[in-house]
């Protein structure tokens, strides 16, 4: 590891721990920005498309204007020389961060945006699927509501912050967030995957929950191989007493196995399937 890092700000390198952003920045004081967050091997940004993707549609959602110089090419000759900079050659975690530059208060002046790209190396290589099990529950205090914003990746993320809590105080691995009609939307980091009799469901992004890349990555996996999967379904929390499965989904981590909830308990016969292709999918030059 370099002695000293640095990230990436709209163009230019900064020291890891140079004070870049003013108190004024919209991001800080409204949460007025959005990210995506990549895992990197080798210096190769992961389903980069699909993170542009959805970046964009952030922020048109946010109506930020995307400046010309915001392409995918760009955003990818930034990951590579950061990680080259900061000598991170094996599985690195990186947040691109997009947020508002105008003033004003609640309602911005300017609509133009900033970038800052950040990297962080990981523990492992490639996705490393949990041999021990999550232990997880559901969160009791706050529904996620179901509206435009549900789907976007906001620096505003106070209910997983309150949910991390949760977790933490409660000694749990990850938590359940109900949506607003109290059926399953997410985990505090992951999209939710249950398995029952040999078939895959997972809420649908009209349950609130974001549409993740390694979701679509995963659903589209479990097709090839021959499984059926429910990949638009309201998810009542029931289902955790009766179902075979659980697992979790992000980009960082890939397929995490749920080992269990409460009292009920469960295999990851599949789960643990599904990782090991979607390691030779995504790493099939490496592993």
């Amino acid at each position: 590891m370099a002695d000293r890092t640095y990230i990436w700000h709209t163009g230019e390198f900064y020291s890891a721990d140079a004070p870049v952003l003013r108190a004024s920045n919209r991001a800080f004081r409204y949460g007025d920005g959005l990210f995506e967050t990549i895992h990197c091997y080798g210096t190769e940004p992961r389903y980069l498309s699909l993170h542009y993707q959805r970046l964009l549609k952030g922020m048109e959602l946010m109506d930020m204007e995307s400046p010309f110089w915001l392409t995918e090419k760009k955003i990818y000759e930034a990951i590579v020389r950061l990680l080259n900079k900061n000598r991170f050659f094996g599985s690195t975690r990186v947040r691109v961060s997009v947020y508002r530059e105008g003033e004003g208060l609640y309602t911005p002046d300017d609509n133009t945006v900033s970038v800052v790209i950040d990297s962080k190396p990981l523990d492992y290589s490639y996705y490393s699927f949990n041999s021990n099990g999550l232990v997880i529950d559901i969160f009791p205090d706050i529904r996620k509501p179901i509206n435009i914003l549900s789907s976007i990746k906001s620096c505003n993320s106070l209910i997983y912050v309150k949910a991390g809590l949760f977790r933490q105080t409660s000694k749990l691995d990850d938590c359940v967030i109900l949506n607003e009609f109290g059926r399953v939307a997410e985990s505090i980091s992951s999209n939710i995957f249950v398995v029952k009799n040999g078939e895959i469901f997972t809420p649908g992004v009209g349950e609130g929950c974001i549409p993740g890349i390694m979701r679509r990555v995963v659903i589209d996996l479990a097709q090839k191989m021959g499984y059926k999967v429910f990949p638009d379904v309201a998810l009542n929390p029931k289902v955790f007493r009766t179902c075979d499965e659980v697992f979790l989904t992000n980009a960082i981590n890939g397929i995490q196995w749920v080992l269990g909830m409460g009292p009920n308990r469960y295999f990851n016969t599949i789960s643990k399937q599904l990782s090991i292709e979607l390691n030779k999918k995504t790493f099939s030059a490496s592993v």
